[in-house]
């Protein structure tokens, strides 16, 4: 019996997809793609919009040197020398300054009646009341030495105010081995000298401002004294004059000052004065800074530590670096209307599709605009286009442009061009200004560096 031929008949099957799975696909495609784009494409640095001011490069603070009518005087004999007024003090011509005892007599003899009589008269305590009161109203605990600078400066008063008490009972008793010598002129004494007596604005170098270099000779009374040298120096003029070091920065910044106000950080004391900028020997610009009054003030002081007081401007912060300049249409205003949803300005463009004219309500973004124009970018428009007044048949013809500054803002993912009003700079920024319709805002996104970009650029982030 033959086996019986079975016949196997494959039926195919068809193939089912399942969605999850191809939608799972796509979206790893898509990761996949942005990834790749990710890594591969540039990324665009931005800086984040900040309120900012000027304060940085305002007030700026200046070590300056004194310049003044000083006049030195020389001693006519060798001696022991003694003063009889303060350092510092006003002296009229006929005041009774110092004196020079040749031998030692007179040292002996002011000893010895300062041992009979040394009390103090009414008008010496005053003298010294005065001195206590004015360092008590100007001591800073920062520059606690001063204290000690004042201690000698009283110890100092104090003998001179007994030594000139003795003095005037000795006026009849003066010998032929001492002589008592008044100022012959009117002005503000002081007892050093430093070489800086003559110096003018126009004999400026940058070394004059070396305080590591600068000495003084100081004199005080018992100095033993030859003929022919220093003893004493008068300032004889209010006008006095305080000269200051400037930057490239700064001489640009004070170009066209001619008045300022400053503030003397060593008592705190604010006035204002005449400056102006000039060429010193070395030719170097130094700013001059001109004063009618303060000069017994600061008399005792060569190098005066002062500061500027500007006006503080603020506004929003911007990198220098973003700045850039740009065309922009300019449209009349009357051609613009606010309208839609965002209260937007349109305006109502000619078109012509095949061949046939008709007019679209048009939203460009507004890069500026002042009392009677609008300013858009020219990416916007072509040159030519035709805008029509709202009811009316009067057309503007786009194609003036003016030049701006601005920046590129990116808040929404592409460059636009917003213009900005510059108030003042910076080393590093622009202080800009806010509040404007169509300016920037506090945390605005804009590109950091405005040469590589372009308008309507997308930007990475």
């Amino acid at each position: 019996m033959s086996a019986k031929k079975k016949n196997v008949v494959r039926y195919r099957s068809n193939i089912h997809l399942n969605a999850g799975i191809v939608i799972f696909g796509l979206i790893l495609i898509y990761l996949f793609i942005n990834i790749v784009i990710y890594f591969t494409t540039e990324r665009t640095a931005f800086y984040e919009v900040v309120s900012g001011t000027n304060s940085e490069e305002a007030n700026n603070s200046f070590t300056g040197i004194a310049l003044r009518d000083e006049t030195i005087k020389y001693a006519k004999s060798s001696g022991y020398i003694d003063y009889y007024v303060r350092e510092g003090s006003r002296i009229s011509a006929n005041t009774t300054l110092y004196s020079i005892d040749e031998s030692g007599e007179l040292n002996d003899l002011l000893t010895e009646m300062n041992r009979e009589n040394s009390k103090l008269t009414s008008e010496n305590i005053d003298t010294i009341s005065n001195l206590l009161y004015d360092f008590s109203n100007n001591f800073d605990a920062m520059n606690f030495s001063d204290t000690y600078n004042f201690k000698n400066t009283l110890k100092g008063t104090v003998i001179d105010l007994i030594n000139m008490n003795s003095l005037q009972k000795l006026a009849s008793k003066e010998g032929k081995h001492f002589s008592i010598n008044k100022s012959g002129v009117s002005g503000i004494v002081l007892y050093r000298v430093d070489d800086y007596e003559t110096l003018t604005a126009k004999k400026l170098k940058q070394t004059h401002f070396d305080k590591n270099a600068y000495t003084a000779a100081l004199f005080s009374s018992g100095d033993k004294i030859d003929a022919g040298t220093p003893i004493y120096k008068t300032i004889q003029n209010e006008e006095w004059s305080i000269a200051i070091q400037l930057s490239n920065q700064e001489k640009k910044r004070y170009r066209k000052t001619t008045g300022i106000q400053i503030k003397f950080l060593k008592d705190g004391l604010t006035t204002t004065a005449n400056f102006e900028i000039v060429k010193g020997a070395d030719k170097r610009s130094y700013g001059i800074i001109s004063l009618s009054k303060y000069a017994i003030r600061y008399a005792s002081d060569r190098f005066i530590d002062i500061q500027i007081i500007d006006n503080v401007i603020s506004g929003l912060k911007i990198p220098k670096s973003s700045l850039a300049s740009k065309n922009l249409y300019i449209i009349p205003k009357e051609y613009g209307s606010i309208g839609g949803e965002q209260q937007k300005i349109s305006f109502n463009r000619q078109v012509t599709k095949k061949g046939k004219t008709s007019t679209e309500i048009y939203y460009p973004s507004i890069a500026y605009s002042d009392d009677n124009f609008y300013y858009v970018s020219t990416t916007l428009f072509n040159n030519g286009d035709i805008l029509i007044k709202n009811d009316s048949s009067e057309q503007f013809i786009i194609g003036k442009t003016q030049k701006f500054v601005g920046v590129y803002n990116i808040n929404n993912g592409y460059t636009i061009f917003t213009r900005v009003n510059i108030l003042d700079t910076t080393k590093e920024y622009y202080i800009v200004e806010s509040g404007n319709n169509y300016g920037l805002a506090v945390y605005d996104r804009i590109v950091l560096d405005a040469s590589n970009v372009t308008e309507n650029q997308i930007i990475f982030q």
